[in-house]
């Protein structure tokens, strides 16, 4: 077998269409991608029209109200022509790149020029910092785009997996595009960034997109995590006290 071969795209819809933007969002740092792509998906009420499948991919179906559907699914929103393309599996670094020439294969298949690439951004801090949106453009009328559109350009760092492999095959097929990308939390899903990126894509865009069903999550997590975090400092405290009991 040809590894190209692994991973197949499938549409299920014959619609007509032509020179979308793409926009694109897979299980990265915070899952991010994965909770922005999706939210963006349904709040556009977006019509499922293929899903992309593999024995190679993690075996998961995803029960999704009453309705069984595959993990890496396809969207497109007729009113302002967007294909989204939304994961909810991790894809090894195996099959990124052969994840990202299929996805431009498809943009060349409905003929469109740009994409955008929503994902987390790895920081060290306890609280990240949702307030800053940054950008990764694919050339330097993206890079001009992104600094009239108030995005912090990322001079250096790495972006792994498919969000690093989608930028890279756009900028080999000339395809203009960016990553939008907000500190997240590293482990935990981290939905105040996803919202925090749908807000910035929806002023970009000039789309209306309700977000306060992600903002509600992203409290709703954070209290957690600050639940977790005080927890452990109580019992480091609880511990130093006790070794001073113990030693002193």
């Amino acid at each position: 077998m040809k590894v190209r071969d692994r991973l197949k795209i499938v549409l299920n819809s014959k619609k007509k269409i032509s020179n979308p933007l793409f926009i694109v969002g897979f299980q990265g740092v915070g899952m991010v991608g994965t909770l922005a792509s999706q939210h963006l998906a349904d709040a556009l009420n977006c019509e499922l029209i293929g899903h992309i499948e593999s024995e190679y991919l993690p075996p998961i179906a995803i029960l999704n109200n009453s309705s069984l559907t595959y993990p890496i699914r396809i969207y497109y929103e007729k009113k302002n022509n967007i294909i989204i393309i939304s994961s909810e599996v991790p894809v090894s670094s195996e099959f990124a790149f052969e994840m990202s020439h299929d996805l431009m294969d498809l943009m060349n298949q409905f003929k469109s020029k740009k994409i955008i690439v929503l994902e987390g951004l790895v920081t060290k801090a306890e609280n990240p910092n949702h307030s800053k949106i940054f950008g990764v453009p694919t050339n330097e009328k993206m890079s001009k785009y992104l600094n009239d559109n108030k995005v912090n350009i990322i001079s250096n760092g790495a972006i792994l997996g498919v969000a690093g492999s989608v930028l890279l095959s756009s900028v080999q097929n000339g395809f203009s595009g960016y990553a939008l990308m907000a500190e997240s939390h590293m482990n935990l899903p981290d939905a105040s960034a996803a919202s925090a990126i749908i807000k910035k894509l929806s002023e970009i865009l000039n789309v209306k997109i309700n977000t306060k069903e992600l903002d509600k999550k992203g409290m709703d997590i954070d209290k957690k995590v600050k639940d977790i975090m005080s927890s452990l400092s109580r019992f480091k405290k609880d511990e130093n006290d006790n070794s001073k009991s113990l030693y002193g």
